[in-house]
């Protein structure tokens, strides 16, 4: 009996795979959680996050293309090399994430458009790529070559805009948007051989979402890319005080976007390099245990549905995904649980994607030295004040004890264990 369990596991470790890879139909092996698997965005160098990250994507660090290029073949790297020299500072052994996006106005085709929150004119299509997607395109191709260049063997990343689906980000079109990936493609290889390129990040869990992924696939955009980039945040619409983000949604959009790169033959590895709870100050999701309780099952889910790399957005924000409070110097209570899930997660492997039995979810892992956990939750019960909803559930014999997202290890005595809104970590 013993030889058949160790026989079946085996089984499920080589058969969960991730996303097929670009080059074969063969899936890749599921493999442990590396610590890549775990990346950040912040806004700020200082304090640098005292949290474990593998990477950082620059979005909304100062480093756009307006920013950087304030006019016709001048170029001011000092924020980029900053960023880059704050990440030598703090050891410097991760990856960037490079978000090329926002026109400068002097070269935008719409330059009065003060709509873009970014800046007047930032939205727009440069004034050389015409609608069609014809025209030299120079202006973009010109800073895609300075800072491939400035940059080369730092940043090995590169990301195309930032969720063109919304308008306040781009007001261009497709046959624009495809030009634009297939020229930074060329010209970023030619640079840099080993770079990869992510297309141009938005979310699938909406019909809007999903039909500029339709779009964009249907004009060749998903061939100028090694990554599909997603932005995985579940937040509903309409959003309005109570309307709360379930992590379980996360299933249906990457279910979403699979499908559509299904119907293209997109093998891909995806990225998620935005998401988190969202705005709480929209939907009023204050509270930090339900926070926390959230944060937990979005990175089980994440792994679950064979995200390769999730970069959380944001590590200080008050308002959107707030891991770390400036004004007291500590973690929230999301932060702590970060780090806990960091270490429940490091090392180890799904054995199969996590699976409901009515509310209760499970994820079960293995890792060295014969580590077996299992990741437990009930959405059924919630948290309000400080105090979180739980009941007793029944567990496996052989597991011995559990831990929680605040950092507590306890022992099991009765076979059962307290379950709630916020995952514990049995093993």
């Amino acid at each position: 009996m013993k030889k058949l369990t160790i026989l079946l596991m085996l089984f499920c470790f080589l058969s969960f795979d991730q996303p097929l890879t670009a080059q074969s139909d063969k899936p890749a092996t599921r493999r442990p959680v590396p610590p890549d698997f775990f990346q950040m965005e912040t806004h700020w160098m200082r304090p640098w996050p005292v949290i474990p990250f593998g990477g950082l994507r620059l979005w909304d660090t100062g480093t756009t293309w307006a920013i950087l290029n304030p006019s016709d073949g001048v170029y001011d790297w000092t924020n980029l090399d900053n960023w880059l020299a704050a990440a030598q500072e703090h050891g410097g052994d991760f990856d960037f994430l490079y978000t090329m996006a926002m026109t400068p106005q002097w070269a935008s085709s719409d330059p009065g458009d003060a709509s873009c929150g970014y800046g007047p004119g930032q939205c727009a299509p440069p004034n050389d790529l015409n609608p069609d997607g014809t025209g030299t395109d120079q202006h973009w191709k010109d800073f895609v070559q300075a800072i491939a260049t400035h940059a080369a063997g730092r940043i090995r990343y590169w990301e195309i805009w930032n969720e063109p689906v919304n308008s306040n980000f781009w007001t261009g079109n497709f046959a624009q948007m495809v030009r634009m990936a297939k020229d930074a493609r060329t010209i970023i290889l030619s640079i840099d051989p080993n770079a990869k390129l992510l297309t141009p990040p938005n979310g699938a869990l909406e019909a809007y979402g999903e039909n500029w992924w339709k779009g964009y696939a249907a004009a060749g955009g998903l061939d100028y890319a090694d990554i599909i980039a997603l932005h995985g945040g579940v937040n509903r619409y309409p959003h309005y005080c109570g309307n709360w983000p379930k992590a379980e949604d996360f299933v249906t959009q990457v279910n979403n976007l699979q499908a559509i790169l299904s119907v293209y033959h997109q093998h891909k590895y995806v990225w998620d390099t935005e998401a988190s709870w969202g705005s709480v100050d929209k939907i009023c999701f204050t509270d930090q245990d339900l926070q926390a309780a959230f944060l937990a099952q979005f990175y089980m889910f994440h792994r679950s549905m064979r995200v390769v790399r999730f970069f959380w957005y944001s590590y200080y924000d008050s308002d959107t995904g707030q891991l770390f409070n400036t004004e007291t110097g500590t973690l929230t209570k999301g932060g702590v649980a970060y780090q806990q899930v960091y270490n429940w997660m490091l090392g180890k492997t799904l054995t199969a994607p996590c699976s409901a039995n009515g509310t209760i979810w499970t994820c079960n892992l293995i890792g060295p030295n014969g580590y077996v956990g299992e990741a437990i939750w009930n959405t059924a019960l919630s948290c309000s004040q400080g105090t979180c909803q739980t009941e007793s559930y029944a567990v496996d014999k052989t597991y011995t004890q559990y831990r929680t997202l605040s950092g507590d290890t306890i022992g099991i005595t009765d076979g059962k264990v307290p379950i709630g809104a916020k995952p514990i970590m049995v093993e």
